[in-house]
């Protein structure tokens, strides 16, 4: 495992605003992700630490960094994938819901599956597929949002058991689906919302998803519900949402 902190306070009297952390796989990241990232001003008098966490599995890297964040004060905790890259002012748009309304403990940015129809990564309810009912700057509750583009609150932390994330086989808590796997970050919003909190999207971050293998990015379909303006009906002659060449 390698840890590469920057910016992050040496003593106990400077804390920071947000933790940006970032648990990387090890693969080379995308000239897209450095400016993305170059773009994210902090919000105002807020202070930003940086720690990349590298060669451990997604679930450990991210309890590494939830320690690292608490052990600095850090009020906020935010998660960038390697492969994950977030539009322009990101950070002070997740915060400021969370400043906001404090019953909401994380909120995530959108992005899709790497799949040849893509799908976006949140869900409201278990087996029931992702979530589509929205519409592109809506800011809703969801029960499950990947953690690519993650803004949480540390104080949760403090709430819910350990590990905070982890892959999970069917839980007894959740209906079994045949074949399926709880991934960490599923299994933390599940802790978060078994806590008494709240979980929500952001439908005005709308995040890259980059192929790390075949060099392809994923977005939503511009003819999906949540990017379209005009109405679509199965009396049209062909329906447009087909997988983007």
């Amino acid at each position: 495992m390698s840890v590469v902190p920057s910016r992050l306070p040496n003593d106990a009297k400077h804390k920071i605003g947000v933790l940006v952390g970032l648990a990387c796989s090890g693969r080379l990241i995308t000239p897209e992700l450095v400016v993305s990232m170059a773009m994210q001003p902090n919000p105002t008098h807020f202070s930003a630490g940086y720690l990349v966490v590298k060669g451990l599995p997604v679930d450990q890297a991210r309890c590494v960094l939830a320690e690292k964040a608490l052990e600095v004060g850090a009020k906020y905790l935010w998660f960038v994938d390697d492969d994950t890259i977030p539009p322009p002012n990101t950070l002070q748009r997740l915060v400021t819901v969370l400043e906001n309304y404090p019953e909401i403990k994380a909120i995530g940015g959108v992005y899709v599956t790497k799949a040849e129809v893509p799908q976006p990564v949140l869900f409201r309810g278990i087996g029931l597929g992702s979530f589509w009912n929205w519409k592109k700057g809506d800011i809703f509750e969801v029960t499950g949002i990947g953690a690519g583009c993650l803004l949480i609150s540390t104080d949760v932390f403090k709430d819910i058991p350990k590990p905070w994330f982890e892959f999970q086989n069917n839980p007894s808590n959740i209906p079994e689906i045949p074949g399926s796997q709880v991934s960490e970050d599923i299994s933390f919003c599940n802790k978060v919302r078994a806590a008494g909190y709240l979980i929500y999207a952001h439908g005005g971050v709308l995040c890259d998803h980059f192929d790390c293998e075949t060099g392809k990015t994923y977005q939503l379909h511009p003819d999906s519900y949540p990017l379209r303006t005009e109405t679509k009906s199965l009396a049209d002659p062909q329906l447009p949402l087909e997988p983007q060449k």
